[in-house]
Parts: structure tokens; sequence; C-alpha cells
């Protein structure tokens, strides 16, 4: 199935390619999350008419994730206080929320599909590293430090 992106997709193509994809893959996803459109002749046409616009609130995009992606590069690491058993293994877990609630206290909004947890939920004491990626192209790291609250 051909169609045409309307933002830039890693591994796709970069916005206002035509491509051709999997129909399921367009019908299912790509379509309905307003990422492509069909290209037919008639959408080619109004594409191109407001291609400019596009491309402008896709650098706006970029921009203000690039100034949130710079803030969080200032702090560096953050500090998450927990309950603590033997050998330094927390009551639960750190997760995504957690994260979020402390770095909304520091006075940064994320979504919580923009952090990810490379070794999964953090269960120990200690650094663990966290990856922020508010745009597929921009991609950093911070330290969550986890401590004892006893």
């Amino acid at each position: 199935m051909e169609i045409i992106l309307l933002e830039t997709i890693h591994k796709l193509g970069n916005t206002g390619s035509v491509i051709h994809v999997k129909s399921g893959y367009a019908r299912n996803f790509l379509i309905p999350k307003g990422k492509a459109i069909l290209a037919h002749k008639k959408n080619i046409e109004s594409f191109e008419a407001q291609r400019v616009a596009l491309e402008q609130e896709n650098i706006n995009k970029f921009l203000t994730a690039q100034s949130r992606a710079d803030k969080i590069k200032k702090i560096k690491a953050i500090t998450i206080f927990s309950k603590v058993g033997k050998e330094g293994k927390i009551f639960g877990s750190v997760g995504i929320r957690n994260i979020i609630k402390e770095m909304m206290s520091l006075g940064i909004k994320l979504n919580k599909k923009e952090i990810r947890l490379p070794n999964g939920l953090l269960r120990k004491v200690g650094e663990h590293k966290v990856i922020f990626q508010p745009h597929n192209e921009i991609c950093i790291d911070f330290i969550v430090n986890v401590i004892s609250k006893n």
C-alpha cells in the first residue's frame, strides 16, 4: 500500500516521503494515528499544498523537545527515597510514575511514553540509568538515585 508520511518515522522515512508499506500496518497504525495518509493523486496534491506548514510544525515539535531535553541535561540526576529491606532490596519497586512525580516536583513535565527503563523496574538501592526520549531524534540519559528512607 502506498502512503505519504506526515511526520518522520525512524527506519521508515521522512515527512513527505511516498513509501510502500504492508496494508495492515498502514490501516491499523499509521493512518489512524495521523502519521500517514493514502497516496492517491488527490492526497498528493493536497499534501504538497500543506507541506510547508507540516514541516514547520515538525520543526516546532523538535525545538520543544530539544528545550525539554536541555532542562533534563542540567539536572543530570534525581533522587527517590524508598523503603528498603535486607540486602538493599526495595519494598515494591520504583517505576516510571515515581520518576514522573519526582520530575514534576522539580518543575519538569514528562509523559510516561517518553521514559524508558532499560533494565526494567528499579528494585535495588543505587544509581540507575534512565532514558528520556521526547522526540524520535533526541535521546537523553539521566541517573535516578534510589536511596533508603529508613
